[in-house]
């Protein structure tokens, strides 16, 4: 999606990815897969030269013992290593079709925060980069804040975004609107169509993607157990990680594994196709979201307006306020199972005051929006770089 944006806007884009085949599938979707401006690289991780590696045994010889002991500290295995992204940058750059400007990465979330080996990736002398981070921490502890080479970040929160600026005005922050992809397959697929017949006429309320901790599948069954079954129809899609259950989600989880009730339909499967998972959607008639402790943005809010569904989600966070703002469905406690099954009877009700809101929402959370800050923000990053290096625009 953003590199399709960047060519929408003439850039030229040298782009590395692990997946090439699907990159190059989804851009010809948009026939963009033969653009003279793309420019597609396998993201590997190339071996260095023998050269490079005695060097680099120099270099390590040659350093304190203080600081050899704290380059060697293990690496937590949540996070990829800032180094290794630095040599895999450099090994890029060489093979560019056109010389970069600016790096953006995508995965700023996975790396990590240990100043030390960003220190080690400052030292191989990158270019200006830039990212995303969907998990920001509330006070930008991360020590790649400090780097020179660091231009700024895009978050998905406009308070937290507004935030930074403050904390970092040295630095270039930008607020991207989390959007979503709408396309529907072509023709009905099994899937819906057993679900449609079990539901017989019933009610559908859809709870899907990655079930963990956060779901909330506490207050999810305990809302299966108290609606009335000739009304309602329960769709539960999206592969489980039991591990991070709350006590109270496992205990409600083996009710359901000694008794599935007949109005809940489970499927513990990812669905890999985006197109299946919006034909759910667009089937059901109210999405629940009522995550538990659920901070940061989701793109629910954006399904619930694509396919102009009204979506019950929790109170007291960024989509409980997104959804208030816009109108587009419930905010409830994330607790209260009485106030949810009280929201999904009023949300079944006609829906033709909320579809002017479902616009407003499309309008503002639009491919066209997010084109226009991500190239402005990254215009603002080249420009303040430049500056920085006493280089001309």
């Amino acid at each position: 999606m953003f590199v399709s944006l960047l060519l929408d806007a003439g850039w030229r884009v040298n782009v590395a990815t692990p997946d090439a085949k699907d990159l190059l599938h989804r851009l010809r979707v948009r026939n963009q897969a033969d653009s003279a401006q793309l420019h597609v690289l396998e993201w590997n991780v190339l071996q260095r030269s023998f050269f490079q590696r005695v060097l680099g045994r120099l270099h390590r010889l040659l350093r304190p013992a203080s600081v050899i002991a704290a380059q060697t500290v293990e690496l937590d295995p949540r996070y990829l290593d800032p180094g290794e992204f630095g040599h895999r940058l450099r090994a890029l750059y060489k093979k560019c079709k056109w010389r970069p400007v600016i790096a953006f990465t995508m995965y700023m979330d996975m790396y990590a925060p240990d100043p030390k080996r960003w220190e080690a990736f400052e030292l191989q002398g990158p270019l200006p980069w830039a990212g995303i981070r969907f998990v920001p921490s509330e006070i930008a502890t991360e020590a790649y804040y400090q780097l020179n080479s660091c231009a700024g970040m895009c978050f998905l929160d406009e308070t937290l975004c507004q935030k930074y600026r403050q904390l970092l005005p040295q630095k270039t922050f930008e607020y991207l609107p989390d959007i979503t992809e709408s396309a529907l397959p072509a023709a009905a697929s099994e899937l819906v169509l057993n679900i449609k017949s079990r539901a017989k006429g019933r009610k559908i309320v859809f709870l899907g993607g990655t079930l963990g901790g956060n779901k909330n599948l506490s207050s999810w069954y305990q809302l299966v157990a108290t609606a009335d079954s000739s009304q309602w129809y329960f769709v539960q899609i999206g592969e489980m990680f039991e591990d991070t259950l709350s006590k109270e989600d496992l205990i409600e989880l083996s009710k359901i594994k000694q008794y599935c009730p007949e109005n809940l339909y489970i499927k513990l499967e990812y669905l890999p196709d985006e197109a299946m998972f919006n034909e759910v959607i667009n089937a059901s008639d109210v999405i629940f979201a009522v995550y538990r402790n659920f901070t940061i943005s989701s793109n629910m809010p954006g399904k619930a307006a694509a396919f102009n569904k009204p979506i019950l989600v929790a109170e007291g966070h960024l989509m409980g306020q997104r959804v208030a703002q816009y109108g587009l469905g419930a905010v409830v406690p994330q607790d209260d199972v009485a106030m949810m099954m009280s929201a999904l009877q009023t949300l079944v009700q006609p829906l033709a005051s909320l579809s002017d809101n479902f616009q407003a929402y499309r309008n503002d959370f639009s491919l066209s929006a997010l084109g226009q800050r991500l190239i402005g923000f990254l215009q603002a990053c080249i420009a303040q770089s430049r500056q920085q290096t006493g280089q001309g625009l």
